[in-house]
Parts: C-alpha cells; structure tokens; sequence
C-alpha cells in the first residue's frame, strides 16, 4: 500500500507541474509578441504556436474537471488572463453590421492578395485564361493591393489584361518584393526609401477615395525562406502517421527550420519599427495591407499597430481564420489595418487555391461625408 501511495503521490505532482508548465507555456505564447527578437526571439517561436496551447490548456481543463477540480481553475485562469491575445486570432463578433442606403454610399473595397506571381500553385491553367486575375476581377475590388506580382504583361489572356487595364485606370508597380497598386481612385506613390532587407519591403500611395485622402500601404515583409528541402521535413514531422522524430530529424529542424525562423523574426522586426517610423509621419486616414510572413500578435504586427491602427479582420470576422495555405503552415499571416475617419464593416477571406495565399478582401465605410473630411 506504501508503494501505491508514492506512485499516487508521484503521478499527482508530475500532472500538477504539466499543467503549471502548459499554464506558463501558453501564457509565454499568447504574450510573445510584446518581447523584441533581437533581445528574445524564441518567444516569437512560442507565439506562432499559441493557438496549439489554448487548444491544450482547454484539454486539460476537461480532464481536471473530472479528476483534479482544482487544477481546472489555473487553467481558466490562463484563459481569462490570455482573452486579449485570443480575440486578436479569433474574434467573436456575432452579428454584421447593416448599412442603410446612405452608409452603402460611403463604402469601399479593398482586396489585398500575394498572387504568387500569378503561377497557379495547384497547376490549375484553363484554356479561358489566369484564375488568379480572374477572382481580382470577380471581386470588383475598388482598390487592389498585391503582393509577389509585377506587371500583368503576359498574364492570363489578352480579355483579362484589358478589363483589368480598364476597370483600374491607376496601376503603379514597383521592383521591390513585387507590391503592386490597381484602383479605381486618383492614387499617386510616396516616395519610401528604404534599406534592402533581402525579400521585404513596402510601398505607399496617396489614394483620393471619391473627396477623402487615405494613405494607403502595401507591405510584403520579410519571408521565412525555407527550401523545398526544409519544407519537406516539416510536411513529415505533422504527417498524422509519423513514428517519433529521430534525433538526426530533430537536429535539421533545430539547424534549419528553427534557425530562419529566428533570423526572419528579426528583420520584420527591423522592418516594423521602420515601417512605425514612416506612418508617424502620415497623419489622417491610413490603411496598411500586405503579406506580413508573421501572425497576428506577432512583435511585427504590434509594432506597426501600435500607431492607432486597427485590425479589420479582428473587428469584423467571427472566428480563427488562415491565409496561408500550403506546405501545413496554416496561419494568418496576411493582416490589414487601419487608421482615421473610416472604419472596418465586412471582410471575407476568398478560398481560391491558385496562390498559396488566400486573398482578404475588406469593405470600409467613412464616418463622415466627403465634404466634413479635414484635409491634411
């Protein structure tokens, strides 16, 4: 009986100590975001993974109910004190708005999308032209923000090019990491210079929307970089029927996968504070799209948020959501935020798998009339 008592003992400490490491695990994930990766970058690591741990602490909360009724309260405590980071991945915003007559005639769209330049990731080439170019087009987007492109000059059929050639009279592209501008308003580009990071930049332009002055910022920010070689590891360590990964595995993650991860944490966050720095200098209506490579409650997404910019998708949408969508990297890394006389009232994520990006496209109403607008 002796021995059965210690092994009781044992079992029961061992389950408290899981649960206060996945309670300060996930609190570490959830919160991440705050700490610089140049000081820590790991916990930018551990912030990609917080949806995993909530997953895991609402795991363990069904079990300690049934078993440990005291251990259930440190994990809703985990929860309660991790609500803000959980609602930035999965709002819960109920109901839509409705718009009366008058507010639909203050709205517009913008669609931002990485087009992949405009290769079709599933191999998908119908004979009637791009589908890509097609879904931009079906969208009627007023402005379109896209990433990973260039100019459409050989792009799907002749038909495609010209609606979008005559539907969006304002087209400026730029040679940095491929951000390209279409609208259907007045838009001019801001100058941005900008150190060469490698693959990440940002593009900015002054767009007239029907009397109101917004500036709008286009960004594809610094990618992970992985080969075909490291995405071929990861697809095998999430594969549902692999064995334990061997030590040799674990040591190309840790040498290949890990390593980039880290060193692209640190140049968003160079990128961000850069890109906090230019929107300081904006003043009135902005709104920032793009293709971050990172999530939402990332260093680089506070950082750039943190000018007064709000998140459409967490003002609008109802649930987690991933706008990346190939090699199992299911995260949202495709964000849109905004500032000034406006605000977020619809935003869809599309489901088309030509890129390996899904598209957001976003409907925005202006508080006030075009003649109230105060000019900067």
């Amino acid at each position: 009986m002796g021995i059965i008592r210690v092994c009781t003992s044992l079992i029961r400490s061992l389950w408290t100590l899981l649960n206060i490491v996945c309670g300060l695990c996930t609190l570490l994930a959830g919160y991440g975001g705050y700490i610089n990766p140049d000081k820590f970058a790991l916990a930018q690591l551990a912030n990609m993974t917080f949806p995993g741990w909530i997953v895991l602490t609402l795991i363990l909360l069904a079990v300690n109910l049934f078993i440990r009724k005291k251990l259930a309260w440190l994990s809703v405590a985990v929860l309660v004190a991790c609500i803000g980071p959980i609602l930035t991945i999965s709002p819960l915003n109920f109901t839509s708005r409705s718009l009366s007559p008058d507010d639909e005639s203050r709205t517009f769209t913008l669609l931002t999308y990485n087009v992949y330049n405009f290769r079709d990731n599933q191999g998908v080439n119908p004979e009637w032209g791009n589908r890509t170019l097609s879904y931009i087009l079906s969208t009627d987007a007023d402005i379109v923000c896209l990433q990973e492109s260039s100019n459409l000059n050989g792009v799907g059929k002749k038909a495609q090019r010209d609606s979008i050639n005559s539907r969006y009279p304002y087209r400026l592209y730029s040679n940095r990491s491929g951000e390209v501008l279409l609208s259907k308003y007045h838009a001019t580009e801001i100058d941005t210079p900008q150190p060469d990071w490698g693959s990440g930049s940002f593009c900015a332009y002054d767009v007239e929307v029907e009397g109101h002055e917004v500036t709008v910022v286009n960004c594809h920010l610094q990618s992970i970089g992985l080969t075909d070689d490291d995405k071929e590891l990861y697809r095998e360590l999430t594969d549902k029927e692999l064995r334990n990964p061997s030590r040799s595995e674990l040591s190309k993650v840790k040498n290949g996968i890990v390593t980039k991860l880290l060193a692209a944490f640190r140049i968003r966050a160079q990128q961000a504070r850069y890109i906090k720095e230019f929107l300081a200098t904006r003043k009135g209506n902005v709104i920032l799209v793009g293709d971050f490579n990172d999530v939402p409650g990332s260093y680089a997404y506070r950082t750039i948020k943190s000018d007064g910019l709000k998140d459409a998708y967490s003002e609008c949408a109802f649930g987690p959501t991933a706008t990346y969508n190939d090699n199992r990297f299911y995260f949202r890394i495709d964000q849109m935020l905004y500032r000034g006389d406006l605000e977020a009232v619809r935003i869809k994520r599309g489901d088309l798998r030509s890129s390996d990006h899904y598209p957001l496209l976003a409907t925005f109403l202006w508080n006030t009339a075009a003649a109230d607008t105060i000019k900067r």
